[in-house]
């Protein structure tokens, strides 16, 4: 990685080029790709390319026409990505959203996450909204659905844990929203060891499944052991 440095305070325009730190204060447009080993945004930053950086830190927003690959990501702010991500570990409080794929080691955080694709992690823990339009894979999912619907088309994992959030787990700026309508929206869960809260899905598949207050679902098919609450509408079930 080169040892140059940039650094733009204020309204600028730049091109791309091969960095050591980025970080930008203000208002800034680049054009052309940036590859560095740290990138700081706080402020505003539209980048016309692709992003490659061991660290990607945002304090604001950024707009990326084109992939970003980062080894470690925290989105403090609205990111807005054209592109597939491939990232380490995304840690969220805010808002992302990906025109493309995601492939993460861990997704966790507070906000929402939006993604056109599918979305690929060891483990995705989040409170707050989802909307993935094909199919979130990860060994472990755990969303704690608040302040509006999530919807994702199939999710696949080993442990899968649906629940309506509570105000108190939420930080400061998210408790005057209220969690108490949230609800997921998916065609297919399976699983492992599955349980859910406020979701509607057409089909669930899993070992162990059990199906908690608020759910509507079409079929439920399970291996080892089936739980439903009274709270909860299931118009088929059936052993495998």
């Amino acid at each position: 990685m080169a040892e140059r440095n940039l650094t733009i305070n204020g309204s600028a325009l730049s091109g791309g080029g091969t960095f050591h730190h980025v970080t930008i204060r203000g208002d800034v447009t680049i054009r052309g790709d940036i590859e560095c080993d740290r990138w700081k945004v706080f402020g505003s930053a539209d980048v016309k390319g692709v992003v490659t950086a061991r660290t990607f830190r945002l304090f604001g927003q950024a707009n990326v026409d084109g992939p970003v690959h980062a080894e470690k990501m925290d989105a403090f702010g609205e990111a807005d990505i054209r592109g597939h991500a491939r990232l380490g570990h995304l840690q969220l409080l805010g808002m992302v959203q990906v025109e493309g794929n995601v492939e993460a080691d861990a997704i966790r955080g507070y906000g929402e996450l939006s993604v056109s694709g599918s979305c690929e992690a060891e483990i995705v823990s989040l409170t707050g909204v989802v909307r993935i339009g094909q199919t979130l894979n990860a060994e472990q999912v755990e969303l704690s659905l608040y302040f509006a619907d999530s919807s994702i088309k199939e999710i696949g994992g080993r442990m899968i844990r649906i629940k309506r959030g509570k105000t108190w787990k939420a930080v400061h700026w998210l408790t005057r929203l209220s969690p108490l309508t949230a609800t997921l929206v998916a065609d297919t869960i399976e699983g492992d060891d599955i349980y859910l809260e406020h979701t509607k899905a057409a089909v669930v598949r899993g070992d162990r499944v059990t199906i908690g207050p608020g759910c509507e679902i079409g079929l439920v098919e399970y291996r080892t052991a089936f739980a439903q609450d009274e709270q909860a509408a299931v118009e088929e079930k059936r052993q495998r």
